[in-house]
């Protein structure tokens, strides 16, 4: 009778060390799964702080294509031959004012009846979108290269709000507008001074007769 006591309590020993391992088991798995998970989500954060750092959005946004490769590349082999005045890709219509060109859903007097359409888009660098970075001198000759060889300048007007210069030409295949597109001036004081301004957008439009 004693020995069966005696056998009872060691086994009752060996299942209570059993459980107590089992516990201490599970507890370090749970500690080794929450240092697991500490160890990813740090990871992680240091992922998106690394991918979201001012210094690697630079290199991002510097980097991201903005197209002008193959834009530059028409100029340089440009064939005026081919190119078609009067193709557009906008039903957009737009005027001129006493100051700028404007669509035809701005709320400003126009200087008269003549209406214009965006032309060669192929050609253009939009500001907003995929600005270019060269002097006005090397603008004017860009534009030259693909308007019409006995184009004339008639005037010229900037737009002080938009920091843009527009100049409207005469030639025996109608008349154009080119429009240059400066860098932003928080100030709205700048007044293009010289033939090395920096011009960021070079844009086509064609007065349409109808």
């Amino acid at each position: 009778m004693k020995k069966l006591k005696f056998t009872g309590l060691i086994i009752l020993l060996i299942l209570s060390i059993t459980a107590i391992g089992c516990k201490s088991q599970d507890k370090t798995t749970a500690n080794n799964n929450t240092v697991e998970t500490t160890k990813n989500n740090t990871e992680n954060d240091n992922f998106e702080t690394r991918v979201n750092s001012p210094k690697d959005q630079a290199i991002f946004e510097e980097n991201e294509e903005k197209d002008n490769t193959k834009i530059d590349k028409r100029y340089k082999e440009v064939d005026k031959s081919t190119l078609d005045y009067s193709t557009t890709s906008s039903s957009s219509t737009y005027y001129e004012t006493k100051d700028s060109f404007v669509g035809s859903h701005a709320d400003i007097p126009p200087i008269d009846n003549k209406k214009y359409k965006e032309i060669l888009k192929d050609y253009t660098y939009a500001c907003e979108v995929n600005p270019t970075k060269v002097t006005y001198e090397d603008a004017i000759k860009l534009a030259k290269s693909v308007l019409p060889n006995d184009i004339k300048e008639i005037r010229k007007k900037y737009d002080n709000s938009t920091c843009r210069t527009h100049i409207v030409y005469s030639s025996s295949q109608g008349n154009f507008v080119l429009g240059l597109a400066y860098p932003y001036n928080d100030t709205d004081k700048f007044i293009p001074s010289s033939d090395k301004d920096t011009v960021v957008g070079i844009d086509y439009m064609k007065e349409i007769l109808e």
